[in-house]
């Protein structure tokens, strides 16, 4: 398994090397002479509703006065120094204090299991060596080290350092510090009855640390601190034990699927982001933000640090399913069907449709708006259809029954009759969906506004298709979902492929590629006429507006069009010009590469901001170049480049819950196993047309594709002969 190695010092907070468990996380980075520590806990969050999350109008005033809405009319201005919205708090501080100078640094993350070795030079000539891991089952981040090299530091908010004075403007409370004999504690209230308790525990050669945090009802601050002894002791008793159960849940994590590729700087990148999903979900965690568990200790989160029910949270997710990890989208799944009663309240107060749902693009805990400046964009439609495709994706890949019947079906049947609510009839005889958008298309920098946009339709009727198909599956009547899709005007395309919206063809160069929904995630339109020239007129249009995950996302769209070298260039360039020297991504052009129009730098946020989306991106991007499933087809190797002699994946994830290994050798993909997991039959492409196929040792024919009639827990083994004609 790879490290990561970084030999500079980590002067950024999105230079250092980084550990978590789905819950609690910690990044490093050097400040002041001293080794720093964020604290972060998926519970820091800001969740007073201390304002009207809702506008002066409705979605038919919208309507009607369309220039209002662009003019924000409707909206009251967010002062975020004197009002409160929802927000990811700052982590809590640890630092590691040296007796002089640091001058030298190098560090390793073995990805393996999350183990750091570290070694820092002072000016002194002194080194200190250290090993640190963040334990993956429980709240305690180890820092093993001569214990009189360097002295502790724990700390919560400085109100006094970067803009963290909003804080001390909504009137929280300073942290207060605690000696406890062997122990040091940090208690820093937060959100009226917020409260997070940091410990930490020094022995003879290593340094234990736990944070607790409760938002809005938290125990009192003694029972924490006795929570936290407790833990500290039990772990520092029997620290080889819960050290081999922190290696076998990471083991358990990377034996579910593999990926080896020649590229040796892509493979790394892969492997790295894999770590950070683990790092950051589980089955029973939260759903994971746009800093996950990393965020700053020295400043408020940028972006409030929400759920940006876009691409932003759907892309975090198509990686869990393609490496045969779909268990950890249930934390998403489950945490979304709790927030319908906040979802159905916005949909009767914004559209005035009951029992329908309407989710913000912008989300806090328990769905609500965190507004700020996107008061305009929590008020559109859309963000729900994104919510949807998950929920469709989630029971495509597990099958999960109980899922589809209280969670899946219910969220579709809700967004479903918000979009019935909203359509009207055209002089056509067709139901069109007014005042829908592609996420961040602008004109004149104004958001571009009109009927039927290529992504709403798309998705829209994506969710009437299997809404359709899951009502026969639990037994419900599906007539008013076939009686919307065929009244629903029907996508259409160009001889560009498919447009922004009816007759409006891309006009710029644009980085979210929305249109393009039929391709991906959707897979409705493959490898067809229409994905090509959709593909050529994106990228005719040239790539200097894109953003980092520009890169990624456009790498899958050119495997689901077999062009593997534009597949391989489009990650190439994105993990030389997007990403901080720690792996994460950062928008705009940082290093100024040449690649992005030049005052496109990081949306106006500081240089050590990050977000994780376009990292899990790239693992879902590799996976597709190997194998990737549209309705009824399986595509192998189509996004393999020219130049990979030879490669391989195990047990990488298609709908069905199918699992797929691929063993490519001399530029040909060779053998192929497939395990079934449900019974349904599919056809198998390969990019060939040279070539013999045998099935279990049986000829199937000379074809590009073959059929195979799965069966649950049946091993299917398809070999490719080369054949010269």
């Amino acid at each position: 398994m790879r490290k990561l190695i970084l030999d500079r010092l980590p002067v950024q907070y999105n230079e250092g090397l980084f550990w978590g468990n789905g819950c609690m996380g910690s990044l490093l980075y050097i400040r002041d002479n001293r080794v720093c520590f964020s604290l972060d806990h998926i519970a820091l969050w800001e969740t007073r509703d201390c304002y009207d999350e809702y506008p002066s109008g409705t979605f038919l005033d919208f309507q009607n006065d369309s220039e209002a809405f662009l003019q924000g009319r409707f909206f009251q201005p967010m002062d975020s120094k004197s009002q409160v919205f929802s927000t990811k708090l700052p982590a809590l501080s640890l630092s590691l204090n040296t007796k002089s100078e640091i001058m030298g640094f190098h560090g390793d993350l073995l990805l393996e299991n999350g183990v750091s070795h570290l070694k820092i030079s002072l000016k002194t000539g002194e080194l200190i060596s250290l090993r640190i891991w963040l334990d993956a089952n429980v709240n305690v981040l180890v820092i093993e080290t001569d214990p009189n090299e360097v002295s502790v530091s724990l700390a919560g908010w400085d109100y006094t350092r970067g803009n963290l004075s909003v804080l001390d403007s909504w009137g929280y409370s300073r942290y207060e510090m605690l000696s406890d004999g062997c122990f040091s504690h940090v208690l820093q209230p937060y959100s009226g009855n917020g409260l997070a308790v940091a410990s930490v525990l020094r022995t003879e050669s290593s340094i234990h640390v736990t944070l607790n945090s409760h938002m809005d009802s938290a125990p009192d601050a003694q029972t924490m601190i006795q929570s936290n002894k407790d833990l500290l002791h039990a772990y520092t008793r029997n620290i080889s034990r819960f050290f081999l159960a922190h290696e076998n849940t990471w083991t358990q994590f990377w034996t579910r699927s593999q990926v080896s590729i020649p590229d040796q700087d892509l493979q790394l990148a892969y492997d790295i982001e894999l770590y950070k999903i683990f790092s950051n979900l589980r089955d029973n965690s939260s759903p994971v933000t746009l800093m996950g568990i990393w965020n700053n200790d020295e400043r408020m989160p940028a972006w409030c640090g929400d759920w940006h029910n876009d691409l932003n949270v759907q892309a975090c997710y198509w990686a869990v399913y393609k490496t045969n990890h779909a268990e950890l989208a249930c934390s998403y799944i489950d945490y979304y069907t709790s927030c319908m009663p906040h979802f159905e309240e916005r949909a009767w107060k914004l559209y005035g449709i009951q029992n329908a749902v309407q989710c913000p693009v912008m989300m806090g805990p328990g769905g609500h708006a965190t507004l700020g400046e996107w008061g305009l964009w929590g008020c559109l439609p859309g963000a729900d259809l994104f919510v949807a495709t998950d929920f469709i994706w989630y029971y495509e890949f597990t099958r999960d029954f109980d899922r589809l019947r209280r969670a899946v079906f219910p969220f579709l049947e809700k967004v479903i009759r918000l979009y019935r609510g909203i359509a009207s009839e055209g002089a056509d005889g067709f139901l069109h969906i007014p005042f829908t958008n592609s996420p961040e298309i602008v004109e004149n920098n104004r958001l571009l506004l009109g009927d039927d946009s290529t992504f709403f339709l798309s998705a829209l009727h994506h969710c009437l298709d299997h809404a359709i198909e899951y009502a026969s599956v639990l037994g419900k009547d599906a007539t008013p979902f076939q009686d919307f899709k065929g009244k629903l005007v029907p996508v259409c395309t160009t001889k560009r492929g498919y447009p922004l919206f009816p007759e409006l063809d891309p006009f710029y160069s644009h980085r979210h590629f929305c249109h393009l929904y039929p391709i991906f995630p959707l897979g409705t339109d493959v490898h067809s006429e229409s994905a090509n020239n959709s593909l050529d007129t994106v990228v005719n249009l040239g790539l200097t507006g894109y953003a980092g995950w520009s890169f990624p996302y456009l790498s899958i769209f050119a495997s689901r069009c077999g062009r593997g070298n534009m597949a391989e260039m489009m990650l190439q360039i994105y993990c030389r010009a997007f990403r901080s020297r720690n792996s994460f991504c950062v928008n705009g052009d940082p290093y100024r590469s040449g690649i992005l129009t030049v005052s496109d730098n990081s949306a106006g946020e500081s240089s050590d901001v990050f977000t994780l989306e376009a990292g899990f991106i790239l693992v879902t991007a590799v996976t597709e170049m190997f194998v990737h499933r549209a309705q009824r087809d399986v595509y192998i190797g189509f996004g393999i480049p020219d130049r990979w002699k030879s490669c391989s994946c195990e047990n990488l994830m298609i709908e069905g819950g199918h699992t797929v290994s691929v063993i490519m050798e001399d530029y040909r993909v060779k053998r192929v196993r497939i395990h079934g997991e449900c019974q349904e039959k599919l056809v198998f492409h390969l990019p060939y047309s040279d070539c013999s196929l045998r099935l279990n040792g049986i000829s199937a024919g000379n074809y590009n594709g073959v059929e195979i009639q799965l069966e649950k827990g049946k091993q299917y083994v398809l070999e490719i002969l080369k054949q010269y004609l």
